[in-house]
């Protein structure tokens, strides 16, 4: 079994292109609420989504979601210093 590898972005950006699986994504909200959308896609986020999630300022959450892609992972974040760890293979 190949291992998880991980990201963090603290700004809208591509992860990986080509196939995998998109494994979990923690939000860290910064001074203000963050949301990310993940998308199968190489470029903004699409109509291939992945996931759609949120945090309130100053919290985290973690999601685990062991979905396959095809194209790629891309992730668009909002918020006041937010920031993304994403685990995939």
């Amino acid at each position: 079994m190949e291992a998880f590898k991980y990201t963090h972005l603290a700004a809208s950006g591509l992860i990986k292109t080509g196939p995998g699986i998109l494994h979990s994504v923690t939000i860290q909200a910064g001074s203000d609420a963050a949301t990310v959308v993940i998308a199968d896609e190489v470029a903004t986020a699409g109509d291939t989504l992945l996931m759609l999630a949120a945090a309130t300022a100053g919290t985290s959450v973690c999601a685990v979601l062991d979905v396959a892609f095809g194209v790629g992972l891309y992730a668009t974040i909002t918020g006041t210093d937010p920031g993304i760890t994403v685990s995939y293979a």
